[in-house]
């Protein structure tokens, strides 16, 4: 869905990555569920008042251009929308007078911490970076990993980079069969990751956050496109993680997602746990050193 570009709704946004918090009611109803859908802010309720405040200021930053291309300079949009809201100022802004979003740099960001050997656009390509390093592949449609390879997504990216510190950790998930594992991390939380997961045969495992907000990232943003082959990581030692995190988070997002639920059993055990402790826990937990 591409955002209708207004003053206020630039004004907002700025405030946001200001780090200030925003009345509820300020964006529109189909804005907000899109920046909340994506994790990429949360409500804080105060006393009677609602707000919506940043997660995290760079993605935030990084996702708007994928809504709306015009929002990659709130300040060059401002100025041009203050003297002219006509399709020649969208055109300007956005390079489309409809101002449709198109991003200048599809694709994603791959990991691993052994050499891969797999196929870029017909050809070898090795998946190899250095520690505290990452390859962003933009030609994503024509790349092509071992099939007997366990695809693993990350959301947070201080996980995706030291996957090293992690390698004990991972182990534990790989089947009989499979040679060794991709790590993936969408950019700007686009959809193309989605897509190039739905098209591979391999397993894929998704490792994201252990709370409400991240188990509805992989229901609604991944589980679709990856179906039976997709599952949510679930570490064995979830449950006294859960029983000392973070009580803020869950209250946080409880109200937007307090009847999530799903047909898979345990991915259901994970929700009731989170509901039992009234706790989240970060992914990061998991990085050891």
């Amino acid at each position: 869905m591409t955002i209708k570009l207004t003053k206020r709704l630039i004004d907002n946004l700025q405030q946001l990555i200001d780090m200030k918090r925003v009345s509820y009611s300020a964006f529109p109803q189909s804005v907000r569920d899109i920046l909340l859908e994506d994790g990429l802010v949360v409500v804080e309720n105060r006393g009677t008042r609602r707000y919506v405040r940043v997660i995290s200021v760079e993605a935030l930053k990084g996702a708007l251009p994928r809504y709306n291309e015009a929002l990659r300079d709130l300040e060059a949009a401002r100025a041009l929308l203050a003297h002219d809201t006509s399709r020649a100022a969208q055109a300007s802004l956005s390079g489309n007078s409809k101002t449709r979003g198109q991003r200048s740099c599809p694709g994603f960001l791959v990991n691993a911490y052994d050499r891969l050997d797999c196929m870029l656009g017909g050809r070898p390509f090795a998946i190899d970076p250095s520690q505290g390093s990452a390859v962003y592949i933009a030609d994503w449609e024509s790349l092509t990993p071992p099939p007997s390879v366990l695809v693993v997504g990350i959301e947070n990216m201080e996980n995706f980079i030291r996957i090293r510190e992690q390698r004990a950790f991972f182990a534990e998930y790989m089947k009989g069969g499979e040679t060794g594992i991709l790590f993936v991390s969408r950019y700007a939380f686009s959809n193309d990751l989605a897509q190039w997961l739905s098209r591979l045969p391999n397993r894929y495992l998704h490792f994201g956050d252990f709370d409400l907000y991240g188990i509805k990232i992989f229901l609604t943003q991944f589980k679709p496109y990856v179906g039976e082959k997709g599952s949510f990581l679930i570490p064995s030692d979830i449950e006294s993680r859960l029983s000392h995190g973070s009580r803020q988070r869950y209250d946080d997002q409880y109200r937007n997602c307090e009847t999530l639920s799903t047909d898979d059993e345990e991915l259901n055990g994970l929700i009731r746990l989170i509901h039992k402790y009234r706790r989240a826990y970060d992914q990061e937990g998991y990085i050891v050193g």
